[in-house]
């Protein structure tokens, strides 16, 4: 399978615009319709796929969305559903005890890593500053997934009260420029309260030193939020496990079942470490509703999180979870690791390649001695549509990446991507 279907037909496009008509249509009409719309642009189920951060699909999770929708029961409330909450109660519980987050510990399955960094922040917000948060400082680097300030920007934070923090030579945060930076706007009468550090980034696949920043943030007295929308779920793999240690520390998570685990697009989930503060910050309760906000020992799932209307999505990573066990996301996770490290091993002594990042987990970045053969280079790659390959930008430069998450990938397409791109530089 091609990892890119080319550009759509804008007739198609224009098609399906319209607006419905009063009388229905015929079914075939319309699956056709449905067809033609899925045609053009990435093919994710294609191992091929390396841009971005690829998610292949899983069978069993859109049969648990099609029950879901099915069933169309509310599971915002708990006596509503209690059994389809519990449903969704015990993959968080999962989660929780995955990343080690203690037994107070809570969430709630949202969107995905936009939604959970979000329901972090306001939840940080909350505890550490209250109602007065004009003062406030947000710590995260350049290379911190751009969901995190936008999440800010909606928390109410000006765009003066994010900090930037520098970063190493392989893009990790600094634990001492956070220090230096805290203890700097302290001085000049700012309230620090939040550092984010990332647990894989989009750009590089980079993980901070999660146990030095954990260190400063106990120190300073910070909130320590983790991104770990990417990389979290590594954490599944005994390598994951040793790259990610001091996750456990995180005060709140965020993590992607639509990244790691390859299950639909929609699955997101924030943990945190204490589910009183998850409760005090988004609590609300309409004169309609029942005064608790628990029934039979369950959360209601609307008190943890922003959403009051909100679809069952606890069905979609619980049936693949009771249907084919933990192992096999495992063990597609540690290819994925084993695939990255092979193509690095591929790449980095190949002359013209500037520098080659040694992944930290599954996503492998280089950055060309000249930004236009680079560019020329994922063109070729893309055009040939055997694999599709996203660039980012590094301190001003055109850097290259090869992103693993997707298990239909294997040694012969990261064999092409390689080719393809010594080939150029020849």
């Amino acid at each position: 399978m091609d990892a890119y279907d080319g550009d759509a037909d804008s007739g198609v496009l224009a098609r399906l615009r319209r607006p419905p008509a009063e009388t229905g249509r015929d079914l075939a009409e319309v699956l056709a319709d449905i067809e033609a719309g899925s045609e053009g642009g990435i093919l994710h189920p294609s191992g091929g796929h390396l841009s971005y951060i690829p998610n292949a699909g899983q069978f069993t999770a859109a049969l648990g969305e099609f029950l879901a929708a099915g069933l169309n029961r509310y599971t915002g409330i708990a006596y509503c559903a209690p059994g389809l909450v519990a449903i969704e109660h015990s993959v968080v519980d999962w989660m929780t005890s995955l990343f080690g987050l203690g037994p107070d510990a809570a969430g709630v399955l949202l969107s995905g890593g936009s939604m959970a960094n979000f329901t972090g922040v306001v939840t940080a917000r909350s505890v550490k500053l209250g109602d007065d948060f004009t003062r406030g400082r947000i710590y995260l680097t350049a290379h911190t997934h751009h969901s995190v300030a936008k999440a800010a920007r909606l928390a109410g934070f000006r765009a003066d009260q994010i900090v930037k923090v520098a970063v190493d030579e392989d893009r990790h945060m600094d634990p001492e420029a956070l220090r230096e930076a805290i203890r700097a706007d302290r001085a000049a009468g700012h309230d620090p309260f939040l550092v984010v550090a990332s647990a894989g980034t989009t750009d590089t696949g980079a993980v901070d030193d999660l146990h030095a920043i954990a260190d400063v943030a106990a120190e300073e007295g910070l909130w320590l939020h983790v991104d770990g929308a990417y990389g979290g779920f590594f954490i599944l793999t005994d390598r994951g496990r040793s790259r990610l240690d001091g996750i456990q520390r995180a005060d709140s998570l965020a993590v992607d079942p639509h990244k790691g685990m390859s299950l639909p697009f929609g699955s997101g989930a924030v943990l945190v470490r204490d589910e009183s503060a998850l409760v005090d910050a988004h609590l609300g309760r309409g004169a309609y509703l029942k005064a608790e906000d628990e029934y039979m020992g369950l959360r209601d799932i609307a008190s943890l999180g922003p959403e009051l209307s909100r679809p069952f999505r606890g069905m979609s990573v619980w049936l693949p979870l009771q249907l084919h066990g933990v192992a096999p996301f495992r063990d597609a996770l540690d290819r994925s690791l084993d695939l990255a490290a092979y193509a690095y091993d591929r790449l980095k002594g190949i002359p013209g390649l500037e520098k080659v990042w040694r992944p930290d987990l599954s996503i492998v970045a280089l950055r060309f001695a000249d930004d236009e053969v680079g560019r020329k280079a994922m063109e070729r790659v893309n055009s040939e549509r055997k694999a599709h390959l996203s660039p980012t930008i590094v301190e001003g430069r055109f850097v290259l990446r090869i992103a693993v998450l997707n298990r239909r990938t294997t040694e012969e397409h990261i064999d092409h991507v390689v080719e393809v791109i010594a080939e150029t530089l020849a």
